[in-house]
């Protein structure tokens, strides 16, 4: 590791705004607006912003120029001596003695995952039980291009804030206790915008409508979610971005009732065709298909049509469709048809009306 004075390129005696002037200069050299793509020059900017939040802190400064730099020299001469020099002088081991906790707990901060994003989609009965794609316009947070999500304008060098020391949190003491809060003065950043990001007004972040096309898996139900990794909010200082959870919605249907891959079904059957049998037409979602229906079926009759169902999820099989047949009494009748009806008063006996009369007896008739 290298020595701060080094790293600034400036001596020992140098005041407050030498070193504030050559870390300037450095960062404005190696700024990532200028570099990009470019690790080492990405390096460089977070050795001197590191050198610059040390040296700029008097009390940081004091304990480095009384600890840490006379190891980094003694380090040096046994170097030159051809020497080894004892552990308690290791310049690394005593400045991350000094500085480490300092150091990862701004590393900590800066590494902020971007929250995740959710969007509810509604779809129609067939696409959520076959898949399917849908456009859909999404306003997209993203990091502002002109800043890299820094929020301060391209070209100029934000403070350390010297209230928390640029970790983004103060201590309070509260009687024997010391609480952690966050910073106030500069929101929790740890540093301090002087000039804005026209761009984004200082937020790091800009929205934009984008289309977003989003493929329904087959066999989708209410709350089946789908994401897309990285398309939610950016992260903060170098975290990953958030996720996007698509919330599948299904639309009812006027005829079709969903129970995960199957689907119930009831079917209006006429007083005729329940009495003689009939071959009836059934809709499904692969079009119509013909059912028999023997003599004497009764309403509340349930028919299953195997495999006309819908897809299972992260499956290839399908459910079924349950018919469930209602015989429709016939309403409004016209005189003569009242007559027809009445002509039919001899079937209502034991024998044609077994479950009439098996009520009757268990209700205690004689």
């Amino acid at each position: 590791m290298r020595e701060l004075y080094e790293i600034l390129g400036v001596n020992k005696s140098a005041n407050q705004s030498d070193i504030k002037r050559a870390y300037r200069r450095l960062a404005h050299k190696y700024h990532p607006d200028k570099n990009p793509d470019n690790p080492t020059a990405e390096e460089r900017f977070k050795e001197a912003s590191m050198a610059y939040e040390i040296l700029s802190d008097p009390e940081k400064r004091s304990q480095y120029d009384r600890v840490a730099l006379g190891a980094y020299k003694k380090n040096r001469s046994a170097s030159n001596s051809n020497s080894q020099a004892d552990n308690g002088s290791n310049f690394t081991d005593v400045f991350s003695e000094l500085f480490g906790d300092f150091i990862g707990r701004r590393e900590k901060r800066e590494q902020q995952r971007g929250r995740d994003r959710s969007y509810d989609l509604s779809v129609d009965f067939r696409t959520a039980a076959f898949g399917g794609e849908r456009n859909i316009q999404i306003m997209r947070t993203q990091k502002c291009r002109d800043c890299h999500g820094l929020g301060a304008k391209p070209g100029t060098v934000q403070q350390l804030c010297h209230a928390c020391g640029g970790t983004g949190n103060i201590k309070v003491q509260r009687g024997l206790f010391s609480v952690s809060k966050r910073c106030t003065y500069c929101r929790g950043r740890g540093r301090l915008i002087t000039s804005k990001c026209q761009t984004c007004d200082g937020l790091g972040i800009s929205e934009k409508q984008t289309q977003l096309k989003v493929r329904i898996p087959p066999g989708a139900d209410n709350g089946t979610v789908v994401r897309y990794a990285g398309a939610g909010e950016p992260g903060k200082n170098g975290g990953g971005a958030g996720d996007l959870r698509i919330v599948i919605h299904v639309e009812p249907h006027p005829l079709y009732k969903r129970d995960g891959a199957n689907i119930h079904l009831d079917l209006p059957i006429s007083f005729r065709n329940a009495v003689l049998g009939a071959n009836v037409e059934v809709p499904t979602l692969d079009g119509t298909v013909r059912v028999r229906l023997p003599p004497g079926t009764q309403s509340g009759r349930v028919f299953r049509l195997r495999q006309k169902g819908a897809q299972r999820l992260s499956s290839t099989e399908r459910g079924d469709i349950f018919v469930k047949v209602i015989v429709e009494t016939p309403q409004e009748l016209r005189p003569e048809e009242r007559d027809l009806v009445d002509a039919l008063a001899p079937l209502e006996d034991e024998r044609h009306l077994p479950k009439r009369a098996a009520f009757w007896r268990a209700a205690g008739e004689p």
